[in-house]
């Protein structure tokens, strides 16, 4: 198929949230194998922001304090696809 003949809008939110994680491991799987272009594209080795990591770090205490105020990744998939298809 040609990527010009290609409408996403035909696939549902499912099946294009399942062909992002395809190209993303076919990119993965290429910079594996010493694709520079495709390594570049993941850019593997580039730090994580310190304001990122400590959020983080602070999330993952909170849940180690009281993991009754989370919930499984399950309810939260279904709460995104009932709010945003």
């Amino acid at each position: 198929m040609s990527m010009l003949d290609f409408d996403p809008d035909t696939l549902s939110v499912e099946e294009r949230l399942a062909l992002i994680d395809r190209l993303w491991l076919s990119i993965a799987k290429d910079a594996q194998q010493g694709d520079s272009s495709a390594s570049a594209a993941l850019d593997l080795n580039r730090a994580l922001e310190a304001e990122l990591v400590a959020e983080l770090h602070q999330r993952v205490e909170a849940f180690k304090r009281d993991p009754s105020n989370s919930i499984p990744w399950e309810d939260l998939r279904a709460e995104l696809s009932q709010k945003h298809g």
